[in-house]
């Protein structure tokens, strides 16, 4: 039982104790209707008495009780504000609680199908990242958008269906403070499969209560900066290396495909010869993914690793090693979710030798909603900041590559 609970039935206790005997004062009164002699007339003891064992009886009481309150007050005094930061503790634990199953699905521990919203279905169960299905719909000018579509409708015209990364959210709070994370999850992210959860959007169910136990919960994620550096550099140094073991394991997948297609029967010759244009196709892509990797320079590498989900179109569902699967991406740094940065734009909107360390601020700490930026930007806020996942060096390497573009 905790202090709290004891408290509340002790309290609980003495009302009840008043209450009885008050109720038992009434009573009496009611079986006693003949007025009595006041008090104040009937006679009392004598004051032999009175400064006698009742007085010292009296008196070490009235210590007794002074001793506890002159002991209860410092004490009171010292617990008191461990109280006010236990009760704030325990407030918000009880909300990232909350927060947890508004985030949870049947494979999350505090899945709740009656309230779970199914954001771990695309972020993962822990929060470390995932996919989502995604209907891109067709974006060219020639296309009737409330046309039906037909097998005579041309390929151009047809929505494609996509597997859309999603982001871990154990650096987001990192990269976020708390009222972008807010405006995240109350209005979503246009054109990606993250929807509105806000009422305040006009398109969500949850109140701003549920909105706020969904940023506890997303911020109890959070990684230290510590981990998120060694992480993110871990996966810059690894790329090279992991596409080159890509390409290896795509060669193996030939040289076996080779092997049973000249051992196959002649029944089965015709689904070994498709296995094997199958893998000779992803030989193909991770050899001409690794030579591009090796191509590019770091700067770049880190943009499409930390950047590009943002700036360029379709980077965020785009599959080197299986490239015909959805659509292409659009030129690198050519803009979606956020502005084009292409074209000398970076050196406009920082220009000079000043301006590189602006842009390397800007990137590194962010720029609050509608407060300026470079020569004319005026900040909406969505920019994340990176100061505590990249090193200085990582960042000074995506600024020269960003303008560069």
């Amino acid at each position: 039982m905790s202090v709290r609970q004891a408290l509340i039935i002790l309290n609980a206790l003495a009302v009840v104790a008043i209450v009885v005997v008050l109720g038992v004062r009434v009573f009496s009164l009611r079986r006693n209707p003949e007025p009595s002699e006041p008090q104040n007339k009937t006679p009392f003891l004598r004051d032999e008495d009175l400064e006698g064992r009742r007085l010292e009886r009296v008196l070490g009481w009235s210590l007794l009780f002074t001793v506890v309150l002159a002991l209860a007050l410092p004490v009171y005094f010292l617990v008191e504000p461990d109280r006010q930061v236990d009760a704030d503790r325990d407030f918000d634990e009880r909300a990232v609680e909350r927060g947890a199953v508004l985030f949870a699905n049947a494979d999350s521990p505090a899945y709740d199908p009656t309230v779970s919203l199914l954001c771990a279905d695309c972020h993962g169960v822990d929060g470390g990242g995932g996919s989502a299905p995604f209907t891109l719909q067709p974006e060219d000018e020639s296309c009737d958008p409330d046309a039906e579509v037909t097998e005579t409708t041309p390929e151009q015209c047809r929505p494609a269906r996509v597997t859309w990364e999603a982001p871990a959210l154990n650096v987001a709070a990192l990269r976020y403070d708390r009222a972008a994370l807010t405006q995240i999850i109350t209005f979503g992210r246009p054109g990606t499969p993250m929807p509105a959860w806000g009422v305040a959007s006009g398109e969500g169910v949850l109140n701003t209560q549920s909105i706020d136990d969904l940023v506890d919960y997303v911020e109890s994620l959070e990684i230290s900066p510590e981990r998120a550096k060694r992480e993110a550099t871990e996966e810059f140094e690894g790329a090279r290396d992991q596409a080159q073991e890509d390409a290896d394991d795509a060669q193996t997948a030939v040289t076996e495909a080779q092997t049973a297609l000249a051992a196959a029967p002649p029944d089965q010759l015709a689904d070994a010869q498709a296995t094997l244009a199958e893998a000779e196709q992803s030989l193909a892509a991770a050899i001409a993914y690794r030579d591009e990797l090796l191509a590019i320079s770091d700067g770049e590498l880190l943009f499409r690793q930390e950047c590009a989900r943002c700036h360029t179109k379709g980077w965020s569902y785009y599959d080197p090693l299986d490239p015909s699967a959805a659509p292409l991406p659009g030129p690198q740094g050519g803009g979606a979710f956020g502005p084009n940065l292409t074209d000398g734009s970076e050196q406009r909107q920082f220009p000079g030798a000043t301006g590189i360390d602006e842009q390397i601020q800007f990137v590194a700490d962010g720029v609050a909603a509608n407060r300026p930026y470079g020569v004319r930007g005026i900040s909406s806020g969505r920019m994340p900041h990176f100061n505590q996942t990249l090193t200085e060096s990582q960042i000074e390497l995506i600024v020269e590559y960003e303008r560069n573009l």
